[in-house]
């Protein structure tokens, strides 16, 4: 029996949330930069910003910014924040 929190080894992550309703004009842009600040890849694909996170080298980083925009220019409503640690510990709580 599992316990609260606890999953079966190999469980695909279907239960993960949004951080603002699918609906709101924010948009979240995901960086993933290498050590030294360099940009690696940059999106709106959090499952590709995972995917280049895993490739890159130790010590990379991701962060995820909050964006609203119009058909001329974005403005950036959300300063980037460091993700890496919440997204590598649930990566490695899943393995």
């Amino acid at each position: 029996m599992l316990g609260v929190g606890q999953r079966e080894r190999g469980q695909v992550m279907d239960n993960v949330t949004s951080l603002h309703p699918n609906k709101s004009d924010l948009t979240n842009f995901y960086e993933v930069v290498g050590v030294g600040g360099e940009a690696i890849w940059g999106g709106e694909n959090e499952s590709e910003a995972v995917m280049y996170l895993r490739k890159s080298p130790v010590g990379s980083r991701m962060l995820v910014s909050g964006w609203v925009s119009d058909e001329e220019e974005a403005q950036m409503i959300v300063r980037p924040l460091d993700v890496t640690h919440l997204v590598t510990a649930t990566i490695a709580s899943y393995l």
